[in-house]
């Protein structure tokens, strides 16, 4: 069993870490902040984005009919990637297109 001369030893050791930890976490905050200034730049769509926010609700419709029931959305994304691949070229450049247009009329 520790003495009580050792436990307030400990004690003490204990509140400097916790004094260390805790203007650890203040600095960490401060270097947060300053990142969280910049305004971030949206992400530039992608023609399989524009395509699956297009088809998502034909696509939940479709296994809603084929399953009978609402279908998981791991579901929804697998059939959207299966549909995306069996595209041709020149229908997927359709969305590649669109994809591009929203890119660039976001720069100006």
């Amino acid at each position: 069993m520790p003495t009580t001369k050792e436990l307030n030893e400990r004690i003490i050791q204990l509140e400097k870490q916790v004094n260390d930890l805790q203007g650890k976490a203040e600095s960490l905050t401060i270097n947060d902040k300053k990142t969280d200034s910049k305004p971030k730049k949206p992400k530039a769509k992608t023609g399989y984005l524009i395509f699956s926010s297009e088809k998502r609700e034909e696509i939940k419709q479709l296994l809603n009919d084929e399953n009978g029931e609402q279908p998981k959305p791991k579901d929804v994304i697998s059939k959207l990637g299966a549909v995306w691949k069996a595209l041709s070229e020149v229908e997927k450049q359709v969305y590649n297109d669109k994809a591009k247009l929203i890119a660039e009329s976001q720069e100006q």
